[in-house]
């Protein structure tokens, strides 16, 4: 056996100045490992987090022309009594502008009613040609056949980061939908 391993470990100056020397090796490793991962890790979550976002965006605008197409096709010109409280006297009274209005409710302002949202609908009278060439503007009269188009376009939650990547600053994000009004005698406005 060695004689060297029976021996205890030594507690003079000798062996403190020999551990001060191993410390001193291993002094800022921790630092070194912190700074080679966090910037992946910062730049995954910022990732995480601006798909997040722009996937928040896309389910919220489905929803939104889900719910506006669905009252379009009533044929009611004042929106829903749920949907107005608290909401005071400032109704749209139309129902093309209620469609609008909706949009923007539905989503709890997440998507927001300004120059980046785009609705368009037209209207035609049979299934013949519905959806191509150009049908009548507008959400229709009574069983007619409506198609609702909505983009937005959601700016970037990360900014100039995602600019550099995508090159734009937004992610535009698209709905479209068509259904059949119901046969209702309301004159549209």
């Amino acid at each position: 056996m060695n004689p060297a391993c029976l021996r205890p470990p030594s507690r003079g100056p000798v062996a403190a100045v020999r551990r001060a020397r191993r410390d001193a090796r291993r002094r800022g490793t921790a630092a070194a490992q912190f700074a080679i991962i966090a910037f992946p890790l910062l730049v995954l979550l910022m990732g995480v987090m601006e798909a997040a976002w722009q996937l928040a965006t896309g389910a919220g605008l489905d929803h939104a022309a889900l719910r506006a197409s669905r009252y379009g096709m009533t044929g009611a010109n004042t929106p829903p009594a749920w949907q107005t409280q608290g909401q005071g006297q400032n109704l749209p009274t139309c129902r093309s502008n209620n469609i609008r209005w909706l949009i923007t409710r539905s989503t709890g302002w997440l998507i927001r009613d300004n120059s980046d949202l785009t609705i368009t609908t037209a209207a035609w009278t049979g299934v013949n040609g519905a959806g191509s060439g150009s049908g009548t503007s507008g959400a229709g009269a009574g069983g007619q056949i409506v198609s609702y188009s909505i983009t937005y376009r959601q700016p970037f939650v990360t900014g100039g980061i995602a600019r550099l990547l995508w090159g734009t600053d937004g992610f535009t994000h698209r709905a479209f939908l068509m259904v059949k009004n119901e046969p209702f005698d309301n004159v549209p406005c």
